[in-house]
């Protein structure tokens, strides 16, 4: 391990992405686990600014090729902002989608910064782009229906809140049902078991 990380040191380029870092260990520990856990453990202390410099640091020791890295570019986003860096929140995301327009966790990220600089129609812009029928609410897009709930509640657009919410509680009624069947599906087979005359 010590080899691993002189490696690092002599050579910048040395294992630029967090995978392939992971692949020099030959996956013996489980960094990117470990990392996530870190995270959540400074979010839910809520040591913000302690969380804001992981951010930077991981951002800035890794490569991140599109699309990879948005978590952590969430977070950073989430954290300017409870810090009251709110411009720079906005204006770290609307940099983020410039490189990335069609990553819908950058746009879920900009909605939330927008709202918070009252950048209303940049918000709804990143909405509409994810969302084609607000009465569809589905796995891919029930976080950016979340947003939208949360945009249209700060911009009193009533009926359009109302179409959003209930296509939630709809996607929700039908995971629900979805992951019943399943308890169903089990207390059948153990019956059937049960009855097994051997």
């Amino acid at each position: 391990m010590i080899g691993d990380c002189e490696g690092r040191q002599t050579n910048p380029n040395y294992a630029s992405e967090l995978e392939m870092f992971e692949e020099v260990m030959d996956y013996e520990y489980d960094i990117q686990g470990w990392l996530e856990d870190c995270l959540d453990e400074l979010d839910m202390r809520e040591e913000h600014k302690a969380l804001l410099k992981m951010c930077d640091k991981l951002l800035d020791m890794f490569g991140w090729p599109e699309y990879t890295g948005s978590d952590i570019k969430m977070r950073k986003a989430a954290i300017m902002a409870a810090l009251g860096q709110k411009k720079e929140s906005a204006e770290f995301c609307e940099k983020w989608l410039q490189k990335e327009l069609e990553n819908i966790v950058a746009a879920i990220a900009g909605v939330y910064a927008f709202i918070e600089v009252k950048a209303f129609e940049k918000a709804e812009r990143s909405v509409e782009r994810f969302i084609w029928d607000k009465s569809k609410c589905t796995d891919e897009n029930n976080i950016m229906f979340m947003a939208a709930s949360a945009l249209y509640q700060v911009t009193g657009k009533k009926k359009e809140k109302k179409v959003i919410d209930k296509a939630m509680k709809e996607f929700e009624k039908y995971l629900k049902d979805y992951f019943e069947s399943f308890e169903f599906e089990d207390e059948d087979e153990k019956f059937f078991d049960d009855e097994l005359p051997f």
